[in-house]
């Protein structure tokens, strides 16, 4: 009856949500009256005000009515507000069309004109001081003034598209508003104001549609001032910055010419004491020790402050090219002609990891040079007690010396306490000029490092999509063969050898010897690793000998087996590193060695864990087949891979592009082919190696997406190289390798936590048999002793054991989302790189859509990544829906009092509540709003509930069955007899 009874109630209670939904909705706007035709077409504020008062004084109207009358009188006072300043704005447009030709002759002519004299080289220590710090003041105005104009240029060269875009919209939304304004008048109160705030949007629109012409008309002039204005404002920055450095080298000569005059002069004042007594020897000394250190400090901050002033330059040579490079996009766009262009200056980029890397010791040295600071100025405040400094030091005089000879001391001692109060003045300012220095400095590397991470997200966002190497052609060919030559030149292989000669001697021999005796080691002992490696294998699977160290020595043993080549080659690499500053062929082989170590320590590695009796076929249970055919293929790339790595990087960082995009894209394209054929022997699921894939897992039902895409992709990386697309290939090929080996990682962590929780499964198995029987055993003691004493035998409660296969299966569920989320981890370090890349499709517009905002009505763009955002947000949604859940369950709710129905109630909703909130977001991010489509939810709600009723009933009968009665897993349960 129970169950008949919600059948027959749930018909009405989904009526009831989709009643709910539809009142939800905003009200529609009910059907206008008839306007009056004699409402003006063009409203002023005049009339409007009269209207706002005759409204207050009319005592007759309603409330309702005279509120909601008075709401759109503001309305459209707010309106014709806008439509004055869009007026204002056009106007002045105009007026920048007609004056801009003349400031621009204006600015072009101040370029000729003379920069200021220089510094007189004869100006006092005061003046020069004061100078320098207006031209650091100026120079910062000046720099700012620069900053702004790059964003106003950037802002302007986004807007002919985004004027075009908005001009459509406003015209069609005037059209629609003209169509409304000339329907049948109305005769009501609320019906003309409402009429007179259409208008008044009308007139705003207008104005708005006059204000975006003239700024279409004015661009190419406004543009050509933005650029005169920024042409004038780099060439003061120019000028200012040869005059702060002009200064600046006059007051730091000043400052070493005065350093060496106290050196000097307390060095004289040392010699003369040296037959004195011990307590003015000392003094003079201490005098000379704190002159030297002045002169160091002050020949430290002429270096801080030459560095600082050439990242400052930098700084502004950086700037200038980033805002040619982003004129020259505006007007070539995705031309292949600029991509030789934007390639060069990515070259040319400095490293920001360099820069970031040496935060933190600037850091340090800015802390270490305060408290330097600190110790000074503690010395000057004891030195400035003349009197108290001279009675400490006649303590040490010696007790014979009479009354005239004392007073002499301490007359000759005052001059010279005089002298170190001075020296520790001077030295405290140098301090506070050495420390604002390296502050400076510190602030022009951080400015430096943001501004090349900025331009390097702007050449990323281009450089993928065009082509940036040669064709084919002749000259592609003629560039080959000049490769060829370069890279045969005994001149270069000659500079390797003296390059690693050179590099034995300059690096520590300590480190050389170690490294080499490793070498030796590890070639001497090769047999004996590989008769240790199968020493414990009969141990695995032993219940009462295995154990969780015997695959760890394994893997040990085979790292020891595949380190030989990885680390002879990092040791070439290291030795090579020395070379000079000249020396490109070197230095690009030493990172060509390191990329190939890289590579032949993986490869090694996966060789050696499925060599026979390994790791991989003793403790991970892998087919033997597989892994034969594994070794046989990685035996034949290593031969590929290495060469390839190693010449790929060295021909890609030398100053010639040509050789890399000639030599370097043949090797390249070799290499993808290699690798391709590669995986497609070894990841066939038919092969040995992948046989084994559980039927029906989600690796195997995806099998037909992973195995051609893993080959796939690396045969199209040939076909970008050979089209042109050289870069893009590089990028997508270096995190590709990357995900192989995240993927090799992953399979690698997996099977060695399956095979620790194997062991430890084992061993608790094996004593709960033991417990188990040694209770029986005792048991069945118990009760044959009873009769003899006459006692009752005691009763064995059976307490339930946990179940071993669930905590397997909890375990394996916890390690699923572990591994998911490591790898959602891995692949976004991998990949994150190419983020500014893919953001190029915000640009490609899908469609438009109209959303009502606070500010009103308002046009966004719906463009491809909104759509890929949205695949995403659902991907997400889904690994969420099935994982999270089961996560909540383990970790949370069984460490709470809830039994197990309650539990599948809480993770089923859960789970609903994932799918819904997930629908709305992905439909929010392509413009779908909830206030849109809960009509339609409402709608379907009440046909679906009449026509799909026993549908429905059955779900929420479901729901009340789950919340109302806690079920088992697997159990049954009748809803209807």
């Amino acid at each position: 009856m129970k169950c008949q009874a919600l059948r027959r109630i749930a018909p009405f209670v989904v009526l009831w949500l989709g009643l709910q939904l539809a009142w939800a909705a905003p009200a529609a706007n009910p059907p206008l009256a008839p306007e009056p035709a004699s409402l003006a077409d063009r409203p002023t504020v005049e009339e409007l005000q009269a209207k706002i008062a005759a409204l207050a004084a009319n005592a007759a109207v309603p409330e309702a009515e005279r509120k909601q009358a008075k709401e759109l009188y503001q309305q459209a006072l707010s309106q014709l507000e806008t439509a004055k300043n869009h007026a204002s704005a056009a106007e002045s447009y105009r007026r920048q069309q007609q004056s801009a030709p003349a400031e621009i002759a204006r600015l072009q002519q101040s370029l000729s004109d003379k920069p200021p004299p220089e510094p007189s080289p004869k100006l006092g220590a005061e003046e020069l001081a004061r100078q320098l710090t207006q031209a650091q003041s100026a120079l910062d105005e000046v720099e700012k003034r620069v900053a702004e104009l790059d964003r106003q240029l950037a802002a302007q060269q986004a807007r002919p598209k985004a004027i075009a875009g908005e001009l459509s919209e406003l015209k069609q939304k005037n059209f629609d508003l003209e169509s409304k304004l000339q329907a049948a008048p109305s005769s009501t109160l609320v019906d003309q104001a409402r009429r007179l705030a259409s208008a008044s949007e009308r007139q705003a629109l207008r104005e708005q549609i006059e204000l975006l012409e003239q700024e279409q008309l004015s661009y190419d002039n406004r543009l050509a001032l933005l650029n005169a204005q920024r042409a004038a404002a780099a060439r003061t920055v120019a000028q200012t910055q040869l005059q702060v450095r002009q200064l600046q080298d006059l007051v730091n000569a000043r400052r070493r010419d005065e350093a060496a005059e106290v050196v000097q002069q307390a060095d004289q004042t040392a010699q003369q004491a040296a037959a004195k007594p011990e307590v003015i020897r000392d003094a003079a000394e201490l005098n000379a020790v704190l002159s030297r250190q002045l002169a160091e400090l002050v020949q430290k901050s002429d270096g801080i402050t030459a560095r600082q002033a050439h990242d400052s330059e930098r700084l502004t040579q950086l700037t200038g090219r980033m805002q040619g490079i982003r004129q020259q996009l505006a007007i070539a766009g995705f031309s292949d002609a600029i991509g030789p262009i934007l390639l060069e200056e990515r070259r040319n980029l400095p490293d920001v990891r360099l820069y970031r890397q040496n935060a933190e010791e600037r850091q340090h040295g800015i802390v270490q040079a305060r408290l330097e600071q600190y110790q000074i100025d503690e010395w000057l405040r004891r030195a400035r007690a003349l009197d108290e400094s001279l009675q400490e030091i006649s303590v040490q005089f010696d007790p014979d010396w009479p009354a005239a000879q004392r007073q002499a001391v301490l007359a000759e001692l005052r001059p010279l306490l005089v002298e170190r109060q001075q020296l520790l003045e001077k030295l405290s300012g140098r301090y506070a000029d050495y420390i604002a220095g390296m502050v400076a400095r510190d602030e022009s590397q951080r400015k430096l490092s943001d501004q090349a991470e900025v331009y390097g997200a702007l050449l990323d966002r281009y450089l993928l999509w065009i082509r940036s190497s040669p064709p084919l052609d002749g000259l592609w060919w003629q560039g080959l063969s000049q490769a060829l030559d370069w890279l045969s030149a005994p001149a270069h292989w000659r500079e390797v050898g003296r390059t690693l000669a050179g590099g034995a001697l300059q690096q520590p021999l300590s480190i050389t010897l170690a490294g080499g005796f490793a070498l030796l080691v590890l070639a001497r002992y090769r047999r004996a690793f590989i008769r240790h490696l199968g020493d414990r294998i009969e141990a695995v699977g032993d219940v009462r000998r295995d154990g969780f160290s015997v695959t760890a020595r394994a893997l040990a043993i085979t790292l020891l087996l595949a380190a030989p080549w990885p680390l002879l080659l990092m040791v070439l690499a290291w030795l090579l590193s020395a070379a000079p500053a000249g020396a490109d062929f070197s230095r690009g082989l030493s990172q060509g060695l390191v990329g190939g170590a890289f590579l032949t320590l993986n490869i090694t590695f996966l060789r050696q864990l499925c060599r026979s009796r390994g790791v991989a076929i003793a403790h991970f249970g892998w087919s033997e087949a597989g892994c034969r055919l594994l070794r046989r293929h990685l035996n034949w790339f290593l031969w590929i891979g290495l060469p390839s790595t190693v010449l790929v990087r060295l021909l890609e960082v030398q100053p010639d592009a040509l050789h890399g995009e000639t030599l370097g894209r043949v090797v390249f394209c070799v290499r993808a082919l290699a690798l391709a054929f590669l995986l497609w022997r070894v990841l066939d699921p038919r092969q040995a190696l992948l046989a084994g894939l559980e039927a029906g897992g989600a690796a195997w039902w995806l099998r037909y997406l992973w195995y051609p895409l893993s080959v796939g992709a690396h045969v199209l990386l040939v076909l970008l190289a050979l089209s042109g697309y050289y870069y893009t290939a590089l990028q997508l090929r270096g995190r590709l390798a990357l995900t192989i080996w995240l993927v090799v990682g992953v399979v690698l962590a997996i099977n060695l936590f399956i095979r620790w929780m194997n062991i430890n499964q084992r061993r608790l198995a094996l004593q709960r048999a033991i417990a188990k029987r040694e209770a029986q055993l005792a048991a069945r003691a118990s009760k044959d002793a009873a009769p003899a004493s006459g006692e009752a035998p005691p009763i064995i409660v059976d307490v339930p054991d946990l179940d071993l296969n669930t905590i397997g299966d909890q375990t394996r569920s916890l390690m699923n989302l572990l591994v998911l989320l490591g790898v959602g981890f891995g692949l976004w370090q991998i990949w994150e790189g190419l983020v500014p890349a893919f953001s190029i499709l915000n640009e490609i517009i899908l469609w438009r859509q109209t959303v009502q905002t606070a500010e009103g009505a308002q046009v966004t763009n719906i463009t491809l990544g909104s759509l890929v955002v949205a695949g995403g947000v659902l991907l997400l949604v889904g690994f969420l829906a099935r994982n999270l859940p089961g996560a909540l369950e383990l970790i949370v709710l069984q460490r709470l009092r809830v039994d197990s129905g309650n539990r599948s109630a809480i993770i089923t909703i859960c789970r609903y509540l994932i799918v819904a909130i997930g629908l709305v977001i992905a439909l929010d991010i392509i413009g779908v709003r909830w206030s849109q489509v809960q009509w339609l939810g409402a709608a379907l709600g009440v046909g679906l509930g009449f026509g799909m009723q026993e549908i429905f009933a059955n779900f929420i009968s479901g729901l009340v069955f789950l919340l109302g009665r806690p079920v088992r897993g697997g159990g049954t349960g009748s809803l209807c007899e």
